[in-house]
């Protein structure tokens, strides 16, 4: 029965990501888009080299332009089809070509996330299973208005990254290393996003013990999933070469050098300006500060791990981390406190008072997504977030929650 319901809610969550849609255009999809029909149009083989971007050359991994290249094929085969049926069929809804042509792509594009969604969504009902909190929190996701804000009108793909990084967490907790690699790496080769987490788990890795033999079996299932999803642009034997280099100078750097990309954090307080990461603070540079921060942090947190691993100290691990990194990291985005929410609702399961906190940090990062994309427009809110001091006391309030919450590390 209970299974039963939430198919509806399901349901009704997808009905509300279709309605929102096309609200949007966030100019991050001109990226998308070209980059698909530029790697069906140019090929996948030194698709990375290429040259005269309509926009910006691609800085996503491989598997982010095998999808949009796939969502382009799926596009092309759909529009064959219509227009045969249009000259072959004469009732056939005419309309529709045009729909297709105008808004084809931006389903398209979309479309994996908002399923992400309700994938993560899912996993959060089963993993709960018949408890009444299974109902709750997966709900709790699915109607959270940044998580269907941030697929279904923006059209970005982080739902897709945490999607395959938490199948690959959920895979460890059940000590299944080889499960945890490949997901985990498909994460990484999709987005680099939660690479933060990855001192993390590396530590309930060694906790776990696992023997030589599975050690072996679960890197050359990872090697080769490595290979599968890279060698389409560079078939070349020096490949992992290759692809190691991609991540360096092009993948994990950025675009953006500054202090912070419209994220409310430490930084922001500092100089919400175009001010380089490269200046200095104290006599060090504020890339170097952040990192330095960000690892002592992290450090604070592996120590109280390796104490006792168990889901919800490892929930709690990872939410924190997130935490960590987006508020005192530089060249941060507003849409890097993702990865926070998807360890914190399965954490509310453990730790239910926290839900206002929760749900604080959602509000704040709803209105960060808000800021500059201004979608839909609302005037009185665009107004007050041109004001310096509102912005700042968010990013002021972004760090009180963030103390509050590490302190429930007692509980």
């Amino acid at each position: 029965m209970a299974k039963y319901s939430f198919f509806w809610v399901v349901l009704v969550a997808l009905i509300l990501r279709l309605g929102v849609l096309f609200l949007g255009y966030h100019g991050d999809l001109n990226n998308n888009i070209s980059w698909g029909t530029l790697a069906v149009d140019r090929g996948l083989v030194n698709f990375y080299e290429g040259e005269r971007w309509p926009n910006s050359a691609p800085n996503q991994p491989p598997l982010t332009l095998l999808l949009f290249a796939f969502t382009r094929l799926v596009w092309q085969g759909i529009e064959t089809s219509i227009w045969w049926l249009n000259n072959n069929i004469p009732i056939f809804p005419s309309p529709l070509i045009w729909f297709w042509e105008q808004k084809g792509m931006i389903l398209l594009v979309k479309l994996p996330s908002l399923v992400a969604d309700l994938a993560i969504g899912v996993l959060i009902f089963n993993f709960f299973k018949k408890d009444r909190k299974a109902f709750l929190f997966s709900s709790l996701w699915l109607f959270n208005p940044l998580v269907w804000y941030n697929s279904s009108i923006w059209g970005q793909t982080d739902s897709i990254v945490n999607l395959l990084g938490l199948l690959g967490i959920l895979a460890l907790l059940e000590r299944r290393l080889t499960k945890f690699l490949v997901w985990f790496i498909l994460s990484l080769l999709f987005k680099g996003s939660l690479a933060i987490f990855v001192p993390i788990l590396a530590c309930v890795v060694i906790k776990q013990k696992y023997s030589v033999r599975q050690w072996i079996k679960s890197l050359a299932t990872s090697l080769l999933f490595i290979v599968l999803a890279s060698v389409w642009f560079h078939p070349q034997a020096d490949l992992l070469v290759w692809l190691t280099d991609l991540y360096q100078k092009r993948i994990l750097p950025g675009e953006i050098g500054y202090l912070t990309a419209n994220a409310f954090n430490f930084w922001w307080l500092i100089d919400s300006g175009r001010v380089l990461d490269s200046t200095l603070y104290f006599g060090f540079p504020a890339r170097v500060l952040g990192a330095v921060t960000t690892g002592f942090g992290m450090s604070l947190v592996i120590l109280w791990l390796t104490k006792e691993v168990t889901p919800k100290k490892v929930f709690f691990a990872l939410s924190v981390t997130a935490l960590i990194s987006f508020l005192f990291m530089t060249r941060i985005h507003e849409r890097y406190l993702y990865p926070f929410f998807v360890p914190a609702t399965f954490l509310l399961g453990f730790l239910p008072s926290l839900l206002w906190v929760y749900m604080g940090f959602a509000v704040i990062h709803l209105i960060n997504l808000y800021n500059l994309f201004w979608v839909p427009g609302f005037a009185p809110l665009e107004a007050q977030l041109l004001v310096p001091w509102f912005t700042q006391v968010l990013a002021v309030t972004h760090i009180f929650l963030f103390i509050i919450w590490s302190k429930s590390f007692k509980k």
